[in-house]
């Protein structure tokens, strides 16, 4: 049987049937935050930021903070609905959605790096997340393979239209003496067309705090900034799109 949650009025299959063994279903998605996501005014889904985890540089990640924690981990899950679905009404006409998120850090960074960017490897030729081998997934799946930072064991099920898995983290040898490690992400919606003009659609803004402690401590575990909904982009999320150096793509353009 499928396990059904009502969200706001909108359907979420979070474990699926019969086919799917018992223990890879075991894991429930710990909804922390949802946010509208709309074309037109017109709600057209969902996106479900998850209860946040903290890690310690990719391992040993668990909902509470340990002591020696670095970053912080989210799932992040678009549910369209009736009026969304590229299947059925589709009123934004999409062809597919995808995930776009940019980062804005005062960590010191990378050669190449910028303090915002769009969050993506510099290999990529896209600026979408839901991109291998960024941890994505489409339709009923399996939560990604590596569960080092991730608070639960195996391969837990998830369904989404589209669904991310970020856990970034930055640790000591990064920050900059005296100041506090401030990171924070936006994640959109985006509505891609094969013809013609992509859309960005809503948005959430969160990120995380490590403040600076001297000392021995240096910098203490992660605080989670909690996430905010917005109806659209904020300008600087448009901003980073026109102006990065690594990946061109620019919303009004027909870049493909």
């Amino acid at each position: 049987m499928l396990r059904i949650i009502m969200l706001s009025g909108l359907p979420l299959m979070l474990l699926a049937s019969p086919f799917i063994p018992a223990h890879l279903a075991a894991e429930e998605l710990l909804v922390g935050k949802t946010c509208p996501v709309t074309f037109k005014d017109r709600p057209i889904g969902f996106l479900v930021f998850s209860r946040e985890w903290y890690h310690t540089s990719r391992s040993n990640a668990a909902y509470i903070p340990g002591d020696n924690a670095t970053g912080v981990g989210l799932e992040i899950h678009f549910f369209s609905n009736d009026i969304g679905d590229t299947q059925i009404l589709n009123l934004p006409n999409c062809d597919r959605y995808r995930i776009l998120q940019v980062r804005h850090s005062n960590a010191r960074l990378l050669p190449g790096e910028r303090v915002s960017q769009i969050d993506v490897p510099d290999q990529f030729l896209d600026p979408f997340y839901d991109n291998a081998p960024l941890e994505h997934g489409r339709g009923v799946h399996l939560a990604p393979a590596d569960d080092s930072d991730k608070p639960w064991q195996g391969q837990p099920v998830r369904a989404a239209t589209v669904s991310i898995y970020d856990t970034p983290y930055v640790s000591d040898a990064w920050g900059t003496e005296g100041a506090d490690i401030d990171i924070r992400f936006e994640t959109c919606v985006v509505c891609e067309r094969n013809q013609g003009y992509d859309a960005l659609l809503s948005c959430g803004q969160w990120g995380y705090q490590r403040a600076y402690m001297g000392g021995m401590t240096d910098w203490s575990e992660p605080e989670f900034q909690p996430v905010q909904c917005l109806a659209k982009p904020s300008e600087l999320f448009k901003a980073i799109l026109d102006n990065s150096n690594r990946i061109e793509y620019s919303y009004w353009l027909h870049w493909r």
